[in-house]
């Protein structure tokens, strides 16, 4: 009886010592198994980024927004689409034929603002922060802006005779802009290009429409004038 348990015994142990064996062998040594615990999974990216919303200050544009050349210079449609928002309803010039007609007080801010901030509605004021600048640094902007400096710049409130300096509290103009360039119409020297702008994401209510004129000068594009509504 003794005998016949130890040759069953026996007999399992052979046979799954078989089974081990036709396991091992029936895997391609060559081909690298499969471990559940490091599969790999394949994630998939929309080539085309879709406009969405996001935390912080940020411009949302749509429309004919692709930069046109003028005279051989390339003209940045989006960045004057908010260069007309930023005088229109942050420096509340709606309307002017040129920087001439523009208030000496709301010119010097408005270049003041670009020395330290390429849009304005970026500038994030949760905390005071005071910023100063030479005369210099604010026709070196009215230049850029315009194409001209020949400004009585010191006639400004925020020229500090004393200092010989221009200083300014950075004001609250951190905002989301949203847009949609209606049409671009060119010229042999300038762009005309009509934005509309809304007060929220989904484009819903109106918040008003700007036309500005942007004119080629000493190869660079400048503000020649702008109308709003």
């Amino acid at each position: 009886m003794k005998n016949n348990r130890i040759k069953i015994v026996c007999f399992l142990l052979a046979a799954v010592m078989a089974a081990m064996l036709f396991a091992s062998c029936s895997a391609d040594p060559n081909v690298k198994q499969k471990d559940e615990a490091s599969t790999e999974y394949d994630v998939k990216f929309s080539e085309k980024e879709e406009e969405k919303e996001q935390e912080g200050f940020h411009s949302y544009g749509s429309g004919k927004t692709d930069p046109v050349t003028v005279n051989g210079v390339e003209v940045s449609v989006k960045d004057f689409s908010l260069r007309a928002y930023e005088l229109a309803y942050m420096m509340a010039q709606p309307k002017f034929a040129s920087a001439k007609d523009i208030p000496i007080d709301a010119l010097v801010q408005f270049a003041f603002s670009h020395v330290y901030f390429e849009n304005l509605n970026e500038m994030n004021n949760k905390a005071m922060q005071y910023r100063d600048a030479t005369e210099e640094q604010i026709k070196e902007q009215l230049t850029i802006l315009f194409g001209s400096d020949d400004f009585e710049v010191k006639d400004s409130v925020l020229y500090n005779k004393g200092k010989k300096r221009f200083e300014m509290w950075i004001p609250e103009y951190g905002c989301n802009i949203y847009y949609t360039v209606d049409a671009v119409d060119t010229g042999a020297d300038n762009a005309e290009i009509i934005t509309t702008f809304y007060n929220e994401f989904e484009r819903e209510t109106l918040l008003g429409r700007t036309t500005i004129n942007v004119k080629i000068k000493d190869g660079k594009p400048v503000i020649d004038s702008l109308s709003a509504e």
